[in-house]
């Protein structure tokens, strides 16, 4: 991590420092860093507090600055780093080095997506982006691994008979193509079922096999969970609807083409709103054809850059290694109190937590034997970097998911997946103008003088051909995985495994599913403690009653954002944030969960952000 004055480290670890900020520095627990504190020559119209400096607490700042540019804000971080579960960092190799991602590792420019998009172009972070194509491997290749072998997604760019050969000939796919074709003759759900499981609603709707073979693995890819746990309510909305509206899930997508898209209003306002967005035309149309991007010094960068623009903006503090002891209203209620560790107190006028529930469950020491956020549990997730000389040892594409039905033998790891990291970011061949697909510079110039979209070997830049950027720093790069194990198969475990524990883990799994013997020339092994929130059955009623617990004890003066409420992704945190902030600026009174469980619904057609819109 970067080591930047008075304790503060960020997310990434680069070889330059990328705050680039004057010196000398001093920022922390009780810094004042002269030049960029404007107090005295402001009247701030609203003093904040931020608890938590992962992403949400940032990006709550960050849009503080926006949309209340006279704001005091004050970040509160227990720990001395920011930037919480994104974790960049450079290991050096015989050649050079290669970069690891510990947490999160590339971001979709699409629905929420167009969030973090937006933070490219204002944070000047696109000439260090890398945007992989939707031509690429990693957009065209997915895979599960099931029963003993690797089986490729059905994609729309294989062609129809060889999607349809796949579902036929394939041991995963059996009953998914008849349960698909049939599920609008299934009679749908009882009115007196509130909620229930991702299981229960798909094997009602398609079959068991499918869920234990097929949507398990998904689940795992993105939450790490069980999908006989997990919501369908809060985690398939839209399909939950389209079951109660139009009777089955097929017959709510005809409706939809044939009527428009029902969504909240909320999120036809958010949308509306996004569309209207300035872009950059070149930036814009690099996204268009881009599903995921990331940055050369990985999404470390993003932090990164957002505390350097904190930073510069003058009205914000950062108190590092000071956790929060104590959340309360101020004696005559008009503000909130926040007390840090030593008893220090200061009043705000409002507070946002990205806390996780049970952290500020346990800061919240006046609500007595009530919770002030009902149990959401979480999980436990290790991810292991793994680096190896030898090139393409797996096949191209994005990795793997495993699911459920996949049998203890071929999975006693009890992995979730496995990243293949090389598929998302070019290679130093690919910044071989002799290996290019395209081949005339002044033609390639020209494109981007004109706007247009320069995809090179499956990539674009936004400076390209000017100075494309790569990730690992080396001559000739090899393979580079990341294996994910633990989430819900390790909920009863006594203890998690160490370092070299996690290693041979990884080792073990990537031996007998990809054939792998060969040491990794450099690993990286990372314990992320309870990471990711579980959205299990009944999570909406519990988040409308954290809203009216909220309301009650802090009389709007604290709201919530995170990754706990309507989404586990960086994207989600990054809207999470957004809607605080602009509630906030409204007047509204708030929690940051009054959205829960609308009924405003409205029709529209479908907005294209990036490359489309995706409705869940």
């Amino acid at each position: 991590m970067l080591q930047h004055g008075n304790g503060l480290r960020l997310a990434s670890r680069t070889r330059q420092n990328c705050l680039a900020l004057p010196t000398p520095l001093c920022y922390g627990s009780n810094a004042n860093i002269k030049g960029l504190r404007r107090y005295a020559t402001q009247q701030a119209t609203h003093n904040v507090a931020v608890l938590g400096g992962g992403i949400t607490g940032l990006a709550s700042a960050y849009y503080l600055t926006k949309e209340l540019p006279r704001a005091r804000i004050t970040i509160y971080e227990a720990s001395d780093r920011i930037g919480g579960w994104l974790s960049s960092k450079r290991v050096p190799v015989k050649d050079g080095t290669i970069l690891f991602e510990a947490g999160p590792r590339t971001l979709r420019p699409v629905s929420n997506g167009v969030l973090s998009a937006r933070l490219i172009q204002e944070l000047d972070l696109a000439k260090d982006a890398i945007f992989p194509q939707d031509s690429s491997p990693a957009a065209r290749n997915r895979y599960v691994y099931y029963p003993d072998h690797l089986v490729q997604m059905p994609h729309p760019s294989y062609g129809i008979a060889e999607n349809l050969w796949s579902l036929m000939t394939e041991p995963i796919f059996k009953t998914a193509l008849i349960s698909g074709l049939t599920e609008i003759f299934g009679n749908a759900r009882s009115s007196d079922i509130q909620d229930e499981s991702v299981g229960d609603f798909f094997s009602r709707r398609l079959s068991k096999t499918v869920v234990d073979r097929i949507l398990s693995a998904v689940l795992h890819g993105i939450y790490a969970g069980d999908a006989w746990q997990l919501s369908a309510k809060s985690l398939f909305p839209s399909l939950w609807r389209n079951e109660a509206n139009a009777g089955s899930i097929f017959a709510g997508v005809m409706k939809s083409r044939a009527e428009g898209i029902e969504m909240t209003k909320r999120e036809a306002d958010f949308l509306h709103e996004m569309r209207s967005y300035p872009w950059d035309p070149l930036l814009e149309g690099t996204l268009k054809r881009s599903t995921v991007f990331t940055f050369k010094d990985g999404l470390g960068m993003l932090v990164d850059r957002m505390a350097r623009y904190l930073l510069e903006h003058g009205s914000v503090e950062f108190k590092t290694s000071t956790p929060v002891e104590d959340i309360s209203l101020s004696d005559d209620r008009s503000s909130i109190r926040i007390t840090s560790k030593g008893g220090q107190a200061h009043d705000y006028a409002h507070a946002i937590s990205s806390l996780s529930p049970a952290h500020l469950n346990l800061v919240n020491k006046n609500a007595g034997p009530r919770s002030l956020i009902p149990h959401i549990p979480s999980v436990t997730v290790m991810t292991v970097n793994l680096y190896y000389r030898t090139p393409d040892l797996n096949p191209p594409g994005f990795g793997y998911v495993i699911p459920l039905a996949t049998p203890f033998e071929n999975n006693p790891e009890r992995a979730l997946g496995v990243v293949f990291d090389t598929a998302y970011s070019p290679s130093p061949k690919d910044l071989d103008a002799s290996n290019w697909q395209i081949n005339n510079i002044e033609q390639l110039k020209q494109a981007r003088e004109n706007g247009q979209l320069v995809n090179v070997n499956d990539f674009a830049w936004y400076n390209m051909p000017d100075k494309p950027v790569i990730q690992d720093d080396v001559k000739e790069r090899g393979t580079k995985l990341t294996v994910m194990l633990g989430g819900h198969w390790w909920n009863d475990w006594p203890s998690f495994p160490d370092e070299q524990e996690g290693l041979a883990l990884a080792k073990g799994v990537v031996q007998r599913h990809l054939n792998i013997t060969e040491e990794p020339e450099a690993f990286s092994v990372n314990l992320q403690a309870d990471c990711i929130p579980q959205y299990t059955v009944g999570h909406e009623q519990r988040l409308k009653t954290a809203h009216d617990n909220l309301s009650r004890q802090f009389k709007g003066r604290l709201r919530v954002a995170g990754n706990w409420m309507s989404g586990v992704g960086v994207n989600d945190c990054l809207r999470s944030a957004y809607d605080v902030v602009r509630g906030l600026k409204a007047g509204r009174d708030g929690t940051g969960l009054e959205q829960v469980g609308t009924t405003e619904y409205v029709r529209l057609k479908p907005v294209k952000v990036g490359k489309k819109a995706e409705e869940q």
